[in-house]
């Protein structure tokens, strides 16, 4: 191979080796109590936002999608400080209603 041809292919390598799964509710399940975060990384990604808790210690990773539903909502898991998975949750980031919230 010439040199002006393998740096295509190290580009679209590189560009699917980011890339994520879809995100679904159905993905999220998967994640369980005690996984580590690497775990977690390898499984749904890397994430939107984190967020650092001092006094207790623990962070949580942030994930933004579509719900089954069809609304936009956030998944979060929450680490301890040894960095394993402690609990995780899902919220609408908007109900669909008519007042915004």
């Amino acid at each position: 191979m010439r040199s002006w041809e393998i740096v295509p292919l190290a580009v679209i390598a590189a560009a699917c080796a980011s890339l994520s799964p879809p995100r679904s509710d159905d993905l999220f399940a998967l994640v369980r109590s005690g996984m580590t975060q690497e775990e977690v990384r390898r499984l749904i990604g890397a994430p939107d936002n984190t967020m650092s808790f001092p006094l207790s210690r623990n962070s949580s990773w942030g994930y933004f999608y579509y719900d089954t539903w069809g609304y936009y909502a956030e998944f979060s898991v929450t680490f301890a400080q040894d960095g394993h998975a402690v609990s995780k949750i899902s919220r609408r980031v908007n109900d669909g209603s008519d007042r915004g919230t």
